[in-house]
């Protein structure tokens, strides 16, 4: 597949992100002019810095300040695989600071249950000669690891605007059953331009990354009109943190408040990360129906920091 990617309409991670010499050097100034916070020391700050650049997730954060779908299939998948050997990507044991953003971060662990909330929702779709969609596709795990066992004809539709991610999710799945089911297409999910097409749409990850209101509805409509007539959008968004809104939806007693501080330093302090853009149930329903959707549900994770919806085309 030829490189069609035009790296500005990427909003996830970058196709070419400055060296990693040069991320650290520009992190580490912009450190030492903020100073200290209330919190947290400069010290403490380049220390943690020193570890991000210490395992290749770190790395991945740092240069990109998001994660691709290579990365988010690693933190999906962590449970089943990295959690139970305690090896990394590279096979080798995790550094502290890579052990607590895939095991005690609380909105890498709400991604983990969203993740499992997706696969069941997912499956209800599963039926001969369906077409189910993933937009954007990643490496297709929400699609990938669902049950196929009595199934014999059905379409599998990866969409993604990242060429590179494509050529990957080739190379992992050409020897795997599912394969056989498996279409890809390169397209950006504001330009599907698709009609009656799937009986379902999986969509995590875009509106977290996307602040404009107007945009993410015209995401869903894309996805309303891509949908066949009751079809099925299962799709995701960030709730507000505390510190943004007096009506923050999170369950606090779920929530590690050491670890919700040390998330926020790496994150919002060190990382900028580009996935904060949050939206209320209240406002993600509204903007769900003014599309055209109906019977909209919630499911949510254990915090209540990544819900799921579900929605159904009329």
């Amino acid at each position: 597949m030829s490189n069609l990617t035009d790296p500005n309409r990427l909003i996830s991670h970058l196709s070419s992100p400055e060296t990693l010499e040069q991320t650290l050097q520009k992190i580490t100034k912009r450190i030492q002019q903020e100073g200290d916070k209330p919190y947290i020391t400069v010290k403490d700050q380049l220390e943690l810095l020193a570890q991000l650049n210490q395992f290749d997730f770190g790395r991945y954060l740092l240069q990109n300040q998001g994660i691709n779908g290579y990365w988010t299939h690693y933190v999906l998948t962590h449970p089943w695989f990295g959690r139970q050997t305690g090896k990394n990507n590279r096979g080798e044991s995790f550094t502290e600071l890579e052990n607590f953003l895939l095991n005690r971060a609380p909105v890498v662990l709400a991604t983990q249950q969203r993740f499992e909330i997706f696969l069941k929702e997912n499956q209800t779709q599963v039926k001969n000669h369906a077409a189910l969609s993933s937009i954007p596709c990643g490496m297709m795990g929400e699609l990938f690891y669902l049950d196929y066992d009595t199934i014999e004809n059905i379409d599998l539709i990866g969409i993604d605007y990242d060429d590179q991610i494509l050529n990957d999710l080739k190379k992992i799945t050409e020897h795997k059953k599912q394969s056989k089911f498996i279409k890809t297409i390169q397209k950006d999910a504001w330009d599907l331009n698709l009609q009656n097409e799937f009986h379902l749409i999986s969509s995590n990850g875009l509106s977290i990354y996307e602040k404009d209101d107007e945009k993410v509805m015209e995401l869903y409509r894309q996805f309303y009109n891509a949908l066949k007539p009751n079809g099925k959008l299962v799709t995701s968004f960030l709730t507000h943190p505390p510190t943004l809104t007096h009506q923050c939806e999170w369950d606090m007693s779920k929530i590690n408040q050491s670890d919700l501080l040390l998330q926020k330093i790496i994150f919002a302090d060190i990382i900028q990360a580009k996935w904060q853009c949050y939206r209320s149930s209240e406002q993600t329903h509204a903007q769900l129906k003014s599309v055209g959707f109906e019977n909209t549900r919630f499911i949510y994770d254990e915090a209540k920091i990544f819900p799921t919806v579900v929605a159904c085309k009329k």
